[in-house]
């Protein structure tokens, strides 16, 4: 049923794919899936054909697809009042704030669109924590393998050169350290605004963080004046079986950057900081229009309190360890190593083309994933809400992806 994916003349896919072609920026390059509808762990292509998600639309869709109760409090809220602007406050983006603050480290809110904005926003924070100390300073640290976004200032801070090269000159004050690696970390120094960091690399290729490695990086910022920002736009709510990566490690920051799944599949992003970041900030020093309305804020308050509750985060682990153990007796056997925390998992193989290859079978018999890194890391980020059946079907899926590529290989 699934190989006959390929754009077949006639078909509703070819002519979107050729209306694609003749309206849409080519940014996202041919793409071989159109999607018209989702249910729980489920989408369904413009052709009929249905696929288990484990993308979760690049770990957004945290609830799954369509959920009932994410879908009445979004109705309610846009038969009741969608968009007013920041000029005047909303009761959905208040409460929003006081539920991060209460549940986490923070003291204050600040609401943006996106990931990117989230840490456009952390960026411009750290800049005015130093001037409004009367000691400006312009350099940041970022890591080796990082992702912060792809706008002027966050791209300047995510590693990967390709991103970069043709948008130069970015934001020229920044320096790349390896993540993990203690010895670098004397590199931070009183010339440092702040450091960026994810307590977890999604992009990078699902790479945790050393808990010694973070927990230095705590004390080298404190001993230095620098602020420590974390970047859990990918790994935090619920993603790794905590509401926030970073409790893993018993490390805090002083300003941590939210977004994907914080409004379930609407476009939303979120800075939480400290008191002695938050007093700083004036009327006219950031703003958005967009940001904290009242629809996005609804659904992002549903949202948070489905993946703030004990058991939700309970049965993240739980399928965290029943996936992980599916995948190791699947791939290990191959040489391959698998990682991850919760539900953003990660198979290593030897190279881009081998786990390519592993990634179009996966399509081809109805599983949906990711890759990472440099293209050698089979990402998997399923909804937050799986349950045993589709831990085991994805597992099953997966074996008969490699099995379709052993052929392949053997015809060869």
């Amino acid at each position: 049923r699934h190989r006959a994916a390929r754009q077949a003349a006639g078909s509703a896919t070819a002519e979107l794919a050729e209306a694609a072609d003749q309206f849409l920026l080519n940014n996202y390059g041919k793409r071989a899936l159109a999607m018209a509808s989702g249910k729980g762990h489920y989408l369904f292509d413009v052709d009929g054909r249905e696929y288990l998600d484990f993308t979760s639309g690049i770990a957004v869709n945290c609830l799954g697809h369509c959920d009932p109760g994410w879908a009445d409090a979004v109705a309610k809220q846009a038969k009741t009042l969608v968009h007013t602007s920041n000029m005047f406050m909303n009761k959905e983006q208040i409460t929003l704030g006081e539920k991060l603050v209460k549940h986490s480290f923070a003291d204050k809110a600040f609401f943006a669109n996106s990931g990117t904005e989230a840490n456009e926003a952390a960026i411009k924070f750290s800049r005015k924590f130093h001037v409004a100390a009367g000691a400006p300073r312009e350099r940041f640290i970022a890591f080796e393998n990082s992702f912060h976004g792809r706008t002027m200032g966050s791209l300047t801070l995510t590693w990967k050169e390709a991103y970069k090269t043709p948008f130069q000159p970015l934001m020229p004050s920044a320096e790349f350290l390896k993540f993990n690696d203690m010895g670098a970390i004397a590199k931070i120094d009183e010339s440092v605004c702040g450091v960026f960091v994810e307590p977890m690399q999604g992009e990078g290729g699902v790479i945790p963080a050393n808990p010694a490695f973070l927990a230095a990086l705590r004390r080298r910022c404190d001993e230095v004046g620098a602020l420590l920002i974390f970047d859990e736009v990918q790994c935090g709510l619920g993603r790794t079986g905590k509401l926030f990566a970073h409790e893993h490690f018993g490390v805090t920051p002083d300003i941590l950057t939210l977004a994907k799944p914080l409004a379930g599949g609407l476009p939303i992003g979120a800075v939480i900081m400290v008191e002695r970041v938050g007093s700083i900030i004036v009327p006219g020093d950031h703003g958005s229009t967009f940001a904290g309305a009242p629809l996005v804020c609804a659904a992002a308050n549903y949202t948070f309190d489905r993946v703030s509750d004990a058991d939700f985060l309970a049965n993240v682990t739980d399928m965290g360890q029943r996936l992980r153990a599916g995948l190791s007796r699947l791939v290990e056997p191959r040489g391959l190593e698998v990682r991850g925390l919760g539900l953003l998992n990660g198979v290593v193989f030897p190279d881009a083309a081998a786990c390519g290859a592993v990634h179009k079978a996966a399509q081809s018999v109805g599983l949906l994933l990711l890759t990472a890194g440099k293209g050698n890391i089979l990402r998997i980020a399923p909804a937050l809400t799986i349950g045993p059946e589709e831990v085991d079907k994805a597992v099953a899926l997966l074996g008969q992806a490699f099995e379709i590529v052993d052929g392949q290989a053997k015809k060869a």
